[in-house]
């Protein structure tokens, strides 16, 4: 799924920032995310409300009388880590604008005209900070199963998977150890911390759950029986199951 990037720009505007908007969207789109645009504070409230965005973009050529800053506090406020990045028209006074966009509630602020290049990696460096950004070199993924350690998120083709604390780490463990077989006992030692062999099905509980959340209505199943060993996950090769 693209990542959502708040976009606010006021109306009027010009043909010419209008075109340079146009650059920087297409710029982000390239990320893989997309922008969802407000022209005002209620429509900002909007957007921040029925989606999840990583990022808000701001155009802003006063960014210490905006009013939108009240809705960024009562987002962040309601829980969502929302970064902003401000982009100002230059002032007289190089600097001046970018101080108050910071004190304001800002973490990023550009002056126009705007470096597409400059734009793209700073918007990813501060998504990174922030923890928002997912670094792809760290993704699991077997078959359409991904898994995101650090942000602790799975989908399955494409999409979200829900899975408690303990299941996270059950199914991190096999997808670490995948085309191996655990078992049952080892399991326990390294998801559980038993460091003996208590009476307890546990683990078969767990991989049940797991697998209706994974493997269920899928026509490749990812999660195997070993019999008398224990679980493995793998890809099926092609023509067995």
């Amino acid at each position: 799924m693209n990542e959502l990037i708040a976009w606010y720009a006021p109306v009027p505007d010009t043909e010419d920032r209008e075109a340079s908007r146009a650059g920087l969207e297409e710029a982000l789109r390239s990320l893989g995310m997309t922008t969802a645009r407000s022209e005002d504070p209620e429509s900002l409230r909007f957007v921040l409300s029925s989606g999840e965005p990583v990022l808000l973009v701001a155009e802003l050529d006063d960014p210490g009388g905006w009013a939108g800053w009240e809705e960024v506090a009562a987002a962040r406020k309601g829980g969502m880590r929302l970064p902003v990045m401000v982009i100002t028209g230059p002032s007289e006074a190089r600097g001046e604008a970018a101080v108050t966009a910071f004190e304001s509630g800002g973490n990023e602020c550009m002056e126009r005209p705007v470096h597409t290049g400059e734009f793209s990696c700073r918007v990813v460096n501060l998504l990174k900070l922030t923890g928002r950004r997912r670094d792809t070199a760290t993704l699991l993924k077997v078959d359409g199963l991904v898994l995101d350690p650090g942000r602790r998120q799975v989908s399955r083709d494409g999409a979200e998977v829900r899975m408690t604390p303990k299941e996270f780490d059950l199914l991190h463990y096999l997808v670490v150890n995948q085309g191996e077989v655990c078992p049952r006992d080892e399991i326990l030692r390294q998801v559980w911390g038993y460091h003996f062999h208590p009476d307890t099905n546990v683990v078969d509980v767990y991989i049940r759950h797991i697998r209706s959340k994974v493997d269920k209505g899928r026509r490749t199943k990812l999660i195997h029986t070993v019999r008398g060993a224990g679980y493995v996950l793998r890809v099926p090769e092609s023509g067995s199951s």
